[in-house]
């Protein structure tokens, strides 16, 4: 419940957030491909109207290829959309379980809230489907904190679901390493003749792009390039990038074109500021995105990153400008040698965080709360 939709509706809603579609696909196949019949219900989000459209079409929305479902419309007027989501997330839900004879063994969300008791069509629609049903009611908390009354919450955010004050029954699950082809070839040392470093994200404040590319217009080589893909506007980094000539803002690309250019990236880096009050109770996916690549990884390391991640991350001490420089200069000037066993510590933390391995545990899980 909530919605996972393919790459062209992401493209066409602007506040659909990539990455949490990104989880919740690689989560969804998983479990189709271990052995789960997975529907997917959901309404692709907009801005509320005037600054969005003020009708919301269901056929404007696709899930991706291999999953059955429905998207939702809705009217999208202040005060409406949320009530009108929650009616047409029954209707299309028992309309879906009339079609294809198959009642829910579990109903799940995706939760992303500031407040605990802020309502939510997905989190109300799931307690109505549990009564009618009998399915327990499985909350992903993402982001932000979780809501009271799910049967089962599994946790992104490693110090959320390490706090004893979290509800429970949890398990914590940041998510799997995403399956971009040959990670091998993509993996392999670029032209020595060219620095990559990159960014994969939103350009908001919370992700620290911003600070990031004060960091890298710092260091005066000139054979190391900044390339930050993503979605969002951001004057001081439009600014930047018109200053220095190697930060390249690739904006918001396909899979395939971000498959492209992470072959010729020489380290990958997440900036996430832990001082930013949101970013103690989320998740930076982008983490298991970039290891799929097996390439070195540039990091903060805020409270939602397990402390199993040390080992194979690059960590930024110091959350300043000249830290972040200088983690950079040693990175991109690391030794092949350095490289390929950054590399092999990555490809070993991947064999246990495969979306595979991730799954089993899940599903283990699930069966000791029957």
């Amino acid at each position: 419940m909530g919605g996972i939709f393919d790459e062209k509706t992401v493209k066409n809603f602007p506040s659909i957030s990539p990455a949490a579609n990104f989880w919740q696909r690689g989560f969804a196949e998983a479990l189709q491909q271990h052995g789960s019949s997975v529907d997917v219900i959901g309404h692709p989000v907009e801005r509320v109207w005037p600054f969005g459209r003020l009708g919301i079409d269901s056929a404007l929305a696709e899930l991706p290829q291999g999953f059955e479902g429905k998207p939702v419309g809705y009217i999208n007027a202040p005060f409406l959309r949320g009530p009108v989501q929650y009616v047409n997330y029954l209707r299309a839900a028992k309309a879906h379980v009339l079609e294809t004879g198959r009642k829910p063994d579990y109903v799940m969300t995706f939760s992303c809230l500031s407040r605990a008791n802020d309502w939510t069509p997905t989190a109300a629609a799931a307690k109505s489907l549990r009564k009618r049903f009998g399915a327990p009611w499985i909350c992903v908390v993402g982001d932000g904190i979780a809501p009271p009354g799910a049967d089962g919450y599994i946790y992104n955010t490693w110090g959320y679901f390490d706090d004893p004050s979290s509800p429970s029954p949890k398990i914590f699950l940041d998510g799997g390493v995403p399956s971009v082809g040959n990670a091998a070839s993509l993996g392999a040392a670029p032209a020595a003749e060219r620095k990559v470093l990159m960014f994969m994200g939103a350009l908001t404040p919370h992700a620290g792009v911003s600070w990031l590319a004060r960091a890298f217009h710092s260091i005066r080589d000139e054979d190391v390039e900044l390339w930050i893909s993503g979605r969002g506007e951001n004057e001081e980094l439009q600014q930047l990038a018109l200053i220095d000539k190697r930060i390249k803002i690739m904006g918001f690309v396909s899979e395939k074109e971000l498959n492209e250019l992470a072959a010729q990236v020489s380290v990958f880096v997440n900036p996430r500021p832990g001082d930013f009050e949101p970013n103690k109770l989320n998740y930076p996916s982008k983490l298991l995105h970039y290891f799929a690549y097996e390439k070195p990884v540039i990091s903060t390391l805020t409270p939602g990153v397990s402390p199993e991640y040390e080992a194979v991350l690059i960590p930024v001490r110091e959350e300043t400008e000249a830290c972040l420089a200088d983690t950079i200069r040693s990175a991109v000037n690391m030794s092949r040698e350095e490289f390929e066993a950054a590399r092999a510590r990555i490809k070993e933390f991947n064999a246990t965080h495969s979306w595979a391995f991730q799954v089993k545990r899940f599903t283990s899980w699930l069966e000791t709360r029957k």
